[in-house]
C-alpha cells in the first residue's frame, strides 16, 4: 500500500481492518478472575475469551441463544483459545527476540489504514461496524507488526534469480498495468457547498487552492486534493465511472458516493502496458519471500509450541 490516500472500497479495507480472527490483549480490560489458559506461566483470562467470541458473533451475526448457537460458540470458543495461545507464543518470542515494534511503527501502520478514508468519520464508522475500539486496532497492529518482525529473525528465506524469472513467466499477466488515470478530487458534505464550490471551478479558480480549502478528506486535502495514479478497482463504482470517462484537466460535475458530494479532475491518463520482468522482480521477490516465511514460521510455531507450558482450564466461556 502506498502513501497515498485512496478513495477505495470499503470491503477492501474492511479485510484490512478485519486482519486475523482475534485482537491482542486490550490494555485495562476488566479480566475478572477465571482463568481459561495460561501460557509459559501468563495467564488467557475467560473474560478476554468472551470479548472474542462476542465480537466475533456480532461480526458474523450468529444468534447464540439456541441450541445450535450454543453448539456454534463451543467451537468458536475452542479456536479462538488456539489462536489466543499461540498469539501469547509469538508475543513472548518477540520480546524475547527484540522483536516488538516500537509505538512509532505501530502509529505509522494506523496512519496507512486512516488515508484510506476519506474522513476521520469514515474511519471511525468503520471500527464500529467490526466492533472494533481504536486500542483493539492499535493492538492488532502491534501484534501483525511483531509477527512480521519474528518472521525475518526465526524464518528466514531467500530467492533466487532464476525463480523469480520463472515465476514471471507463469504469471506475466497478474503484473501487466491496467489503465490508469491522474485524479484529483475535492469532498463535501453538503450538496450546495458542492455546487458552489463547482461554480468557483467554472469560473476558473484553483483547483488545488479550493481542495485546500473545502475538501473533507484529510488525506488529500493539503495536497491539493491529489490522489495520484488509480487503476479500475480502487474506487468506488461511482466515482471510478466517472473518473475514468474525464479527460485530461476535464472537471466533473458534482459526483454523489457513500462517503458524499466530489468534485473530480483527470490530470492525465496511462493507457494499459505490459509488465516487463524488471518492472515486477520487486514484487515476486514479495510474494515468494511472503509464502516461504509463512510455511517456515508455521513449522517454528509448531515447535515453540510442543516446548511450551501450556495448560487449559474446563472453566465455562459464559
Amino acid at each position: 500500500m502506498n502513501g497515498q490516500a485512496r478513495i477505495v472500497i470499503l470491503g477492501l479495507v474492511a479485510a484490512l481492518l478485519a486482519g486475523g480472527a482475534v485482537t491482542a490483549v486490550t490494555i485495562g480490560m476488566q479480566r475478572g478472575t477465571a482463568v481459561a489458559a495460561t501460557v509459559n506461566g501468563e495467564v488467557i483470562y475467560v473474560n478476554e475469551l468472551n470479548g472474542q467470541v462476542d465480537t466475533l458473533a456480532k461480526q458474523y451475526g450468529l444468534d447464540m441463544g439456541t441450541a445450535d448457537g450454543a453448539r456454534q460458540r463451543a467451537e468458536i470458543s475452542r479456536v479462538v483459545l488456539d489462536q489466543l495461545i499461540e498469539q501469547r507464543l509469538v508475543l513472548q518470542e518477540a520480546r524475547r527476540n527484540s522483536a516488538m515494534p516500537t509505538e512509532t511503527q505501530v502509529e505509522s501502520q494506523l496512519q496507512e489504514i486512516k488515508r484510506n478514508f476519506p474522513a476521520e468519520s469514515d474511519f471511525e464508522m468503520a471500527l464500529s461496524q467490526r466492533n472494533l475500539s481504536l486500542t483493539e486496532l492499535k493492538d492488532r497492529l502491534r501484534t501483525n507488526l511483531a509477527v512480521r518482525n519474528l518472521m525475518v529473525k526465526v524464518a528466514p528465506a531467500t530467492v533466487s534469480d532464476l525463480e523469480i524469472e520463472q515465476y514471471f513467466r507463469e504469471h506475466r499477466n497478474e503484473f501487466d498495468r491496467s489503465e490508469q488515470v491522474h485524479v484529483k478530487h475535492i469532498l463535501l458534505d453538503d450538496e450546495n457547498q458542492a455546487r458552489l464550490v463547482l461554480a468557483k471551478l467554472r469560473r476558473g479558480e484553483s483547483f488545488d487552492d479550493l481542495a485546500r480549502q473545502y475538501s473533507k478528506d484529510p488525506g488529500s486535502r493539503e495536497q491539493g486534493g491529489d490522489l495520484g495514479f488509480v487503476s479500475r478497482g480502487q474506487l468506488v463504482p461511482e466515482f471510478e465511472q466517472v473518473a475514468f470517462a474525464l479527460q485530461p484537466k476535464q472537471i466533473s460535475d458534482i459526483v454523489k458516493t457513500q462517503y458524499g458530494y466530489h468534485l473530480i479532475q483527470v490530470l492525465e491518463r496511462r493507457p494499459p502496458q505490459p509488465a516487463t520482468l524488471e518492472q515486477a522482480r520487486d514484487q515476486i521477490r514479495g510474494v515468494l519471500l511472503s509464502g516461504r516465511q509463512e510455511a517456515s514460521f508455521q513449522e517454528w510455531l509448531k515447535k515453540i509450541k510442543t516446548q511450551a507450558k501450556i495448560t487449559r482450564t474446563d472453566q465455562p466461556t459464559k
